[in-house]
């Protein structure tokens, strides 16, 4: 789903979709969120994106996953077949991959102890979502 960050870019892939993912959105952090919150109270959850020049918004549920890009004001619509579960478990690989370069991902310098300890938050908010991701699946709560 998401590649190596590098220079503050990353590709994604989901399905046949593919659009390059600045570190203008905290990818990380804003994305572990919404998968959080989304497992816990099984509810869509929604997902930021900007490419500097385009820009994607993601919706994923239950069932599916929507992703409306926008490039030149003309609006893309793209439906991979992933579902929540799916897109939270491809997330989390790929951040625990990398993570200490997914931890480094903002658009500014971190002192050193600025890297420590969002790497603390960061690790904590894999731990938790991972966490609602089992309930997620075991239980299969999202089919009630």
């Amino acid at each position: 789903m998401l590649s190596t960050p590098s220079a503050g870019w990353s590709e994604l892939i989901l399905g046949d979709f593919q659009t390059m993912v600045s570190d203008m959105t905290d990818i990380p952090f804003d994305w572990l969120r919404a998968c959080k919150n989304g497992l816990q109270y099984v509810i869509p959850a929604s997902f930021y994106l900007d490419a500097e020049g385009s820009e994607c918004l993601i919706t994923s549920d239950w069932d599916c996953t929507y992703i409306i890009s926008r490039y030149s004001g003309t609006d893309t619509l793209y439906k991979p077949n992933v579902n929540l579960g799916q897109f939270a478990e491809m997330l989390l690989t790929d951040l625990k991959k990398d993570f200490d370069l997914w931890a480094g991902w903002v658009t500014f310098r971190l002192s050193d102890e600025q890297y420590t300890r969002r790497k603390a938050m960061l690790k904590a908010l894999i731990e938790e979502t991972e966490q609602y991701l089992k309930t997620y699946m075991k239980d299969e709560i999202r089919n009630y």
